[in-house]
């Protein structure tokens, strides 16, 4: 899924310029998790590959460096770690990576590791969201339910509440994200990082089903998840109270609905494809083959 930025000799040229000029001011972590939208940042293993002869790392059989690819991938995330707080002031774009970029001492060339810089950001965002999100439901700060059907309720909206809230520093440039992340290069990634995030929260929930109940609770959280986005992006009540209430509504009639596909094969298989198309209608997607 994820695709290498750097396809273009010209480009590659720099970002060998870039490492060899500013390897020894690189540090620093990164999200736990990969955001959808470039190369994997973790650095993945070398299962097939044999030692640089020159010892400066490890190569691929297709003659790709493994530690160069690493090293590139710290660098990324690390700048657009460093972009964020340039949002609010130039977007989701370019010269917000650019910012971002300079406050770290990084020149120009920079943009070369980038195929979409505004959408990269974006996606690195909601990525380390999810990380965020991930964290507060392991550490029992978000405690997940018992046995009950109304504290299931009570979970759900506090958990996609606390996962919106997160958009609050961005919500004015947010919708720019959406439009970023809705192009046919992006969509794929989002709906990635999506389904990463729904997928978490069921399984917090305690879902641990392996039937058509897998894929309903998901795909109808995804569903009340941006539609809950969406809302919010529209809300001018005090303290989002509107928002909120919709949340509250709609988790409701998702538990109540997920009760009756228990006993109703049939009606969990019209669920899941109608379910399904309208996740991507709100996600915007095309899926022509």
């Amino acid at each position: 899924m994820f695709c290498r930025v750097l396809s273009k000799t010209g480009n590659l040229a720099k970002a060998n310029n870039f490492r060899a000029s500013f390897r020894p001011i690189i540090g620093g972590g990164s999200t736990s998790r990969s955001y959808s939208g470039s190369s994997n940042p973790n650095g993945s293993d070398n299962p097939s590959g044999s030692s640089n002869p020159n010892g400066s790392g490890q190569f691929l059989n297709d003659g790709h460096d493994v530690d160069g690819d690493r090293y590139e991938n710290d660098v990324k995330t690390k700048i657009l770690k460093s972009s964020l707080p340039h949002v609010p002031l130039h977007g989701w774009s370019r010269d917000t990576v650019a910012a971002g970029a300079e406050d770290l001492g990084y020149p120009d060339t920079v943009h070369g590791l980038f195929r979409d810089p505004g959408a990269e950001l974006a996606l690195y965002f909601y990525s380390a969201s999810n990380d965020s999100l991930s964290r507060l439901l392991r550490d029992g700060t978000l405690v997940g339910p018992k046995e009950s059907k109304a504290e299931l309720t009570v979970f759900l909206t506090n958990t996609i509440k606390t996962r919106l809230l997160m958009l609050q520093p961005y919500l004015n440039q947010w919708p720019q994200a959406i439009a970023l992340l809705s192009k046919p290069s992006n969509a794929p990634h989002a709906l990635s990082n999506l389904m990463t995030l729904v997928n978490d929260i069921c399984y917090y929930a305690g879902d641990r089903s392996i039937d058509t109940r897998w894929y309903t609770r998901r795909i109808g959280l995804a569903t009340i998840y941006k539609s809950s986005e969406l809302h919010l992006l529209q809300d001018k009540s005090q303290g989002y109270d509107d928002t909120w209430h919709f949340v509250r509504r709609a988790v409701e009639e998702c538990v109540k609905l997920d009760t009756m596909l228990e006993s109703n094969a049939q009606l969990a298989k019209d669920v899941v494809t109608a379910s399904v198309s309208t996740a991507k209608n709100i996600l915007g997607l095309s899926w022509n083959r």
